[in-house]
Parts: C-alpha cells; structure tokens; sequence
C-alpha cells in the first residue's frame, strides 16, 4: 500500500513538473546513520521542524495568496523579512541558518569557491566536495542535537550528508532533486510517530522548486506562481498531517533567499586579462589572484569603472561580514540588479530570468521568508526584519538545548515570538 501511495503521489508531482521519477527515487533510501537514541531529558522535549523552500520571497505569500503559509502568519509568527547573509545564495544561506553563523565564519562562502591553502574548489554540483565534511564549520543544528542525546533527521538540507564533527543526522537523505514532495512530506510525519527513543525531535525539509521556476521565468511568471501554489499545498498537508499526531510540534518555515529580474551581463574581461580558472561569476563575483601584485593591478584597473562595486576582501563593508575568510576571493566584485558579473571573450546575449545574490540589505527582493507556529508561539505576531543567523538560536531555545560554541546568531532579535511564561 506504501508503495501504490507513493507511485500515485508521484504522479502528481509528474504533472507539475514534466518529469518522471522512476520506482528507486520514489522509493529513495534513506540512510541511518548512527546509534544516538533520545536520552530521559530529550523524551519530554518539544520537536521542530525547519523547512526551507529554496527562492522563496519574502513577498511571495501575499503575492500569489499561498493560503497554507498565509495561516501559519495568522496562527503563529512571522518577520516581514527575513534579511539572508551575504552573498544571498542558496549554499551559504542555507548553512547560516542551521548553524547561527555567517558565512565568513561556517566557511561556505558561496555556491562555488576556491580553497587556496588546499588547491581546490568547492562547487555545488561537485558530489565528492559537498559531502566532504572537511568544508562546513560550526555546528549544525543536528548535530547540536545529537551530542545532547536527542535524535536529529534530515529530508535534505546544505550539509545534512556530509561528515561534520563526526556526525551525520541520524535519519538522513542523499540529495536527489526529483524525490516526490508528496513522500518528503509522509517520511516526516513517519518519523514522528516512531518509537519515543528514537523519533527525531529536530527535522529538515527541503524544497527547491520555487528557485528552479524563478530562475527559468523570473519572479512574476506564472510558472513562479504555480510553483508557490503547489509549495504550498504540500505545506497544507504537513500542517494537517501534524494535527492528527498531537505532539508539541513547532513548525519553521523558511526560506534561503529571494528573487529579483535579471537580463543583462558585466564582462570583466573588458577591463581585465586572467586565467579564466581565477574568476568565479555572479551578481558577487569573485577573483582569486596570483601575486599581490596581480591584485594591486586588477583592483586599479576594475575601479575605473562605475557599473559594479570592486573591494579587496580585507576592505568589503563590515555590514556585509565578508572578509574574515581566506575562501574569499581577493577580489570581491558586487553587481547591482538586473545585471550579472561575468568573465568571457566571447560578446554576451542578454538572456531574461531571475537571479540572487546581491546585497541583500541594499535590494529588498533578496528577502527570504520566516513563518513559525507551535504550543510556544505567539499568535498573529510579526516581527521586523531580522537576519537568518538569528533563527539558530530560536530553535535551540525552543529544543532546550545548550549552544556550545560562538555563534553570530542572538535570541533575543527573535524571542519576540515566544509566549511569555
């Protein structure tokens, strides 16, 4: 029956997206990791799951009336915006949000980058890198979790398969795009009604098809829209299926970054020659030079222009904190929308879409998401903008757990939403 409920689910998720998923990543395997059972103090703790849907905006609710996330603003909290660290990619957003810290700091500094005290690079789309632990700083939420005897799962997050601080979720995924949401969804409200020992009590959800629909169409199409639709009736069904299971569940939705426009390019290689391997493109592109003297020559050759910002990393604006990081490029090159920094000998054909990672305090459509509601949660209360790093601290509170180590994360910019006892 599991299996005939799963292949029809899957026919759903077929529909919206033109694709077909075959029996073995409908029936994904899911790896268990480790022996870590809840201890006597985890058993009478509260659970949170934190689900992200990956370009989400921060206006996207309202915009295209997604009347599940809408609820959860009316029955719980939520921030008008929630503020992604910089550069506002899908990566270090990500990371920053389970770990409290920005990306200078957890060492994700992008979507790709280069390591130049090791000679390699970290792309997005590189398997052996993203699941080298070698690569993530700080401690994630699970295994914040994990090392005070309470159970942690992951149906996908930036981080969640790679070994950091020789820990795994103990319930986790291998990344796989096309598994149904429809069996993301079942798997979660499964694991909650496992045995009290082992049931999760901190889980991730991952989306990631509001981005992919943003970046094919940009923001206003209505192939965004569906997809925010569809994003959220599967919200509705998480919503409805946590209602029958009467657990102190508190629910976290969020999102890494936003959306914006974008059709033209920047080529630097109208003011510049390098190796095309030193460069790494965007709307915050980075270079990585050779010799201080190579950096010296480009910084004053790039600031004779004025259609992009150019920084050494030593320089990049504390408010941005993108600088205390040797993964940072030496350069740092900052675009402003609707263009993209980009190194080619070849002329650039404008190409319409969308996009992220600029500065997402000077471009508001960055803007992510930050919805909450749980036993603990305040009812139909907003919050001001807040940064991401902050929702670190709000989940360990919520969990009781003890953060260990520093963090850039502060309770207090979020413990606004919690009921007061």
């Amino acid at each position: 029956m599991r299996i005939l409920l799963s292949f029809l689910a899957c026919l759903t998720y077929t529909f919206v997206f033109s694709q077909q998923p075959t029996y073995d990543e409908i029936l994904q395997k899911e790896i268990l990791s480790n022996t870590i059972e809840n201890n006597e103090a985890s058993l009478q703790k509260p659970y949170v799951i934190m689900v992200s849907i990956d370009g989400f905006r921060h206006d996207y609710a309202e915009k295209y009336q997604a009347k599940n996330i809408l609820k959860i603003a009316e029955e719980g909290s939520s921030s008008t915006r929630l503020i992604p660290s910089f550069p506002s990619k899908t990566f270090p957003n990500h990371y920053s949000l389970v770990t409290g810290l920005y990306p200078e700091h957890h060492g994700i500094v992008s979507n790709a980058f280069y390591d130049k005290s090791t000679q390699k690079e970290y792309a997005i789309g590189n398997r052996t890198e993203v699941v080298d632990g070698k690569w993530y700083g700080g401690i994630p939420l699970w295994n914040l979790a994990q090392t005070q005897g309470m159970c942690a799962a992951s149906y996908f997050w930036v981080g969640s398969e790679a070994n950091i601080n020789g820990l795994f979720p103990k319930y986790y995924y291998p990344y796989q795009k096309t598994a149904p949401y429809e069996y993301r969804i079942q798997r979660v409200l499964e694991w909650l009604q496992m045995p009290e020992k082992t049931r999760p009590h901190f889980i991730t959800l991952y989306f990631s098809m509001v981005d992919t629909q943003g970046h094919n169409f940009g923001p206003d199409a209505k192939e965004t829209k569906e997809a925010v639709l569809y994003v959220d009736q599967q919200i509705g069904a998480l919503r409805e299926g946590l209602k029958k299971l009467n657990l102190p569940v508190t629910l976290i939705v969020s999102s890494d970054h936003g959306m914006v426009n974008v059709s033209k390019y920047l080529n630097v290689h109208d003011y510049i020659e390098m190796d095309k391997k030193q460069f790494y493109s965007g709307p915050v592109a980075m270079i990585y030079t050779k010799t201080e003297e190579e950096k010296e020559k480009f910084y004053d050759a790039l600031s004779t222009q004025t259609q992009f910002k150019v920084y050494k990393r030593e320089a990049v604006p504390n408010y941005l904190n993108y600088s205390e990081n040797e993964r940072i490029g030496d350069l740092v090159l900052v675009a402003d929308p609707p263009y993209t920094i980009v190194y080619s000998e070849k002329e650039m054909v404008d190409k319409p879409g969308g996009t992220h990672g600029y500065d997402p305090f000077e471009n508001k459509e960055m803007g992510a998401i930050f919805y909450i509601e749980g036993p603990t949660i305040k009812k139909n209360f907003k919050l001001a903008p807040i940064e991401n790093v902050n929702i670190y601290p709000l989940v360990a509170h919520i969990l009781g757990l003890n953060i260990s180590e520093k963090i850039d994360g502060k309770l207090e910019t979020t413990a606004g939403v919690l009921i007061e006892k």
